[in-house]
C-alpha cells in the first residue's frame, strides 16, 4: 500500500483525477483546500475546469514534479506542451489562473507575448480572434489619445 496521500480532483464534466498530494499542491488553491480539510476521503470539485483542459494541466504538473528530470528535458517538454491552438492555450491559462499556478501561468503568458511581439494591431486582432467594433472615426480618436503605445 502506498504511503503517498492522494487527492481527487473532479472537473465540471465529471472527469476525475487522482494525484499525489505533492503534485496537486502545485496549485495554491488546492494547497489551501488541502490544508483546511482532509481531502483524502473527499473530492475537490473544479467547477470552472473541463476534463480536457485539466488533463493538460495535470500532465504539466506531473512532468514538473518528477524527480531526476533535467532542465533540458523540461525545456523540451514545455516546447511540445505549448504546441496547442490559441483557444486551448487560453483555456489552460484560465485554468492556471483559477487554480493559482504561478509557474505555468507565467510560461503561458510568455507564449502569448512571443506570439504578439512585433505584430501590428491588426495582426494581434487576428491572432486572438478579436473583432474590431470601433468605427473608423472612433479608432482614429483612440489612436490619437494613445499615440505613446505606437512609439
Amino acid at each position: 500500500m502506498s504511503s503517498k496521500k492522494l487527492i481527487t480532483l473532479k472537473t465540471s464534466d465529471g472527469e476525475e483525477f487522482k494525484l499525489d498530494e505533492a503534485v496537486a499542491v502545485r496549485s495554491e488553491v488546492i494547497k489551501n483546500i488541502v490544508q483546511d480539510v482532509n481531502c483524502t476521503s473527499n473530492v475537490i470539485l473544479l467547477s470552472n475546469v473541463d476534463g480536457k483542459t485539466m488533463t493538460k494541466v495535470v500532465n504539466y504538473w506531473k512532468k514538473h514534479s518528477e524527480e531526476g528530470v533535467t532542465e533540458d528535458q523540461l525545456k523540451n517538454f514545455d516546447q511540445d506542451f505549448l504546441k496547442m491552438s490559441q483557444s486551448e492555450l487560453f483555456d489552460v491559462l484560465l485554468t492556471t489562473n483559477f487554480l493559482d499556478d504561478k509557474q505555468l501561468k507565467e510560461v503561458i503568458i510568455q507564449v502569448f507575448a512571443d506570439r504578439t511581439k512585433g505584430k501590428t494591431i491588426e495582426e494581434i486582432h487576428e491572432v486572438f480572434g478579436i473583432v474590431n467594433d470601433y468605427t473608423p472615426e472612433e479608432e482614429e480618436e483612440v489612436r490619437k489619445e494613445n499615440v505613446w503605445a505606437s512609439e
